[in-house]
Order: C-alpha cells, then structure tokens, then sequence
C-alpha cells in the first residue's frame, strides 16, 4: 500500500476547512428569513452564512440547496467560491440555466475558456453542449482526467448543466487529488516530488484519438487536432489555498519527462490507482436541471459511460486558469 493508515480526515482537508473557516465575512443587512439561516448557521459554527451546505461525503464535495443560480449578489457568489475551495466539487439541483446565464454565473468567479477543439453553440462562444445520442456508443468524456490538461494554463473549474438526462445512468464521478496526496506515504511523497509529467492532446483529440473511431456523437463537431505536448508538475501547488494535490490526468498522459512510456506507465498507473479508491471519490447523480461546478486543480472527474438507446445533452462553460506550478 501506497497510503498512510490514518483514521482522521486527511491534512490538507483539515487544513482548508481551518482556512475557510477563519476568514471573514463581509457585513451584508440580510432578509428576517436570511437573517434567521446565518443565526442558525452561527449556532452550527458553519462558516456559510448565505447558502445551505450539506457535505457530500466525509473526504470532498458538498451539495448546496435552496438557491437560485441566476439570482445571486456578490456575497453569495463569495461563499459559493468558498465552499468550491474548500469541497473541491460542489452540486446544486432544481436550476434552469440558458446558455446566456450559464455564462453570467461562471463569469462570477473569472474568465472564461474558449474550448480549442469543440465547436460552441451557435451565438454562444463560451459555451458548447455535451450530447450522446441514442445511436452513439460511447460517452464524452469516459476516462478520468482533469480538463485541459493537455494545455499550457489548464481549466481553473468548470460549470456542467444538465440539459435532458436520462432517468438512471451517465453519473459522473470525482475524486479529490488532494486527499490522494496526504495519504501518500512520506516516501513516495519524496518520490514523485519533482517528477514532470507529459500530457498530450492526442489520445482524445489527436487524428488518431479514439473518439473518432469508437462512435462518440457526431453532434459534438469535435475537430482532429495537430498533436501537442505539454510538461507540468506531478504535484501542484494550489494558488489559493496553497495546498499540494497530485496533478493526474490519465486520458491525456503520455509520460515522464526524461523517461520513456514503458518506464513511466508502472507508477503513473499505481498513482492512478491509489487516487480513485473509494475513499477519495464521489459519484454524483444528475437530473434536469442539476449543476455541478467543479475545481479542475484538484480533483479529476469520469463521466461512467453506461447509456445506450437514450439521449443525454449537457451544457458545458469553462474557467481559464493558469500555469501549474
């Protein structure tokens, strides 16, 4: 075993709960209803005063409830961006998102990236939609990864609306890339330590990718890519918490720096493993209407590939983030 046998939550986890815990809160004058949720908020020693946060495991991602995404002022947008930081994964239902406020709701928390292979919804440059048609045999998307990995200034989060989901299945699943880390052993910590890793466009979007031979919808318009490598950190440092997490990206590793694929694969794949254990992830079930927002730094996410014969749309909008490091 690769990870530490610790009974308490893992330390970055704690860490960044302490953080947010400790900031402080703007002074807004609150509704008498609003007023009464802080009150009680204060009573639970719960950092979130404006929104309802009920965690959704006991390691990472939180679900928040009785909110209107369209309808938020900048302090509520302040502890949305909290609990993003300190669940690394947060989900919201009962929304109805058009593209146009999809968009003002990303636009809250920073720029927005433009997709460089996936052509966006007519009029809507900042947006395209994920679509598996009942003809399609694979989903986008299936394949653990953290978005835009393959590029220079990989996607700080990511904004996920469900459109029209199927009754059951085309769960997506995260896993939190920080508590993965704390649970190394201090040896292998000081293995990987400086170790760079190589991830590609080509598997996914290269001539040669898969999803132009394994049936992924025509109705995405994903075009063949020139193929490109990028070097970045195995373990990154978080620029606002300033946590480390391992950096995994499996659908888009291709190896090492200074090492071949064959001498990289056995302890990538052994990282892999270790990060989607059970413990370190969460599955989340959509419906129309459900949200979920994502922190690209420090989880990976698998759409579960387990629909046939139905359609499944998704409508996506994307943060630009910065270097790794």
């Amino acid at each position: 075993m690769i990870f530490s046998d610790r009974s308490e939550p893992p330390t970055n986890l704690r860490d960044r709960q302490g953080g947010v815990k400790n900031r402080p809160h703007p002074v807004v004058f609150l509704s008498r209803e609003t007023d009464m949720q802080a009150q009680a908020a204060e009573q639970r020693n719960d950092p979130f005063r404006r929104i309802a946060v009920t965690p959704f495991t006991g390691t990472f991602g939180a679900e928040i409830s009785d909110i209107d995404l369209t309808r938020i002022d900048d302090e509520t947008t302040a502890e949305i961006r909290a609990a993003l930081l300190r669940y690394g994964a947060i989900f919201f239902q009962g929304q109805s998102f058009t593209p146009e406020t999809q968009v003002a709701f990303a636009r809250r928390f920073g720029t927005l990236n433009r997709h460089p292979y996936v052509k966006p919804m007519d009029g809507h440059p900042d947006v395209f939609r994920i679509v598996k048609e009942p003809t399609d045999k694979h989903h986008f998307g299936n394949g653990w990864h953290t978005d835009l990995a393959y590029t220079e200034t990989p996607a700080l989060g990511t904004v996920l609306y469900g459109v029209e989901v199927p009754q059951a299945g085309g769960d997506t699943m995260f896993c939190s890339q920080y508590a993965a880390y704390d649970a190394l052993t201090g040896g292998m910590k000081s293995l990987i330590a400086d170790l760079k890793v190589v991830y590609t466009n080509a598997h996914t979007y290269g001539k040669d990718a898969n999803r132009f031979k394994a049936g992924v919808s025509k109705a995405m318009n994903v075009t063949a890519a020139e193929v490109k490598e990028v070097v970045h950190p195995l373990v990154r440092t978080h620029p606002e918490t300033g946590c480390k997490s391992l950096y995994l990206s499996p659908v888009h590793f291709s190896r090492f720096e200074d090492m071949t694929p064959e001498q990289s694969k056995p302890l990538f794949d052994t990282l892999v493993a270790h990060a989607t254990q059970p413990e370190f992830t969460c599955r989340f079930r959509w419906h129309n209407g459900s949200v979920a927002m994502w922190d690209n730094r420090c989880t990976m996410h698998y759409a579960i590939d387990d629909l046939s014969g139905v359609t499944r749309i998704m409508q996506r909008v994307t943060l630009e983030g910065d270097r790794p490091y």
